[in-house]
């Protein structure tokens, strides 16, 4: 009889142990099981940012760069090549490859160590550009069909503002003026052959 009082005793205290266990570590487990998980916001340095879609427009090979000692030269046809050009339309087509062989040349001599050569020989390319939208313009009010080079003109306009903003960041402070600049104007230029268009 004793041994079986015993017994319950010993039963009734595993049960109270093992329901105080339940209690003490049974409750945080179903608590986490029933609660939801918290969301954790990613931190702006964790979120990727997008890399821009390259722009699909090809620059021609710059040739003779304005270090050389031939690239007068090269000024000189150039010139030429202008002047015996006839026509608003050729004109254009002829000051954009002006336009891209310099902005070419430009980038190639920055990345060469010649920033300020290279920051003045693209500025004489977005000279150029400019002088190409110019024609464009004129050969549109004489009513000539520039659809096609106005798609062109759009997609070099493009081209030039994103390698003006990649240079941008190889450049030292004080360039950056200038090329702020340059960014403005060649906006405003993408604008009005959008312009063109319509």
């Amino acid at each position: 009889m004793q041994s079986f009082k015993s017994k319950i005793q010993c039963l009734l205290l595993i049960s109270v142990f093992l329901g105080c266990s339940f209690l003490v570590f049974g409750r945080p487990v179903l608590a986490a099981e029933v609660l939801p998980t918290p969301t954790v916001e990613p931190t702006p340095a964790e979120i990727p940012t997008p890399t821009p879609t390259p722009v699909d427009y090809y620059l021609v090979y710059p040739g003779i760069l304005p270090d050389h000692f031939l690239y007068s030269l090269k000024m000189v046809r150039d010139r030429a090549w202008l002047i015996l050009t006839t026509g608003a339309k050729q004109k254009a087509e002829a000051m954009l490859l002006f336009a891209d062989k310099r902005l070419g040349a430009g980038k190639a001599l920055i990345e060469g160590g010649k920033e300020k050569l290279g920051v003045t020989t693209i500025t004489k390319g977005e000279k150029y550009l400019e002088q190409a939208v110019g024609q464009l313009k004129k050969a549109k009010e004489k009513e000539q069909d520039v659809s096609e080079l106005q798609e062109k003109f759009s997609k070099a306009a493009a081209k030039h503002e994103e390698v003006l903003l990649e240079l941008k960041e190889e450049l030292s402070t004080e360039q950056w003026g200038v090329m702020d600049e340059m960014l403005g104007k060649v906006k405003s230029l993408r604008e009005e052959i959008v312009e063109l268009g319509q």
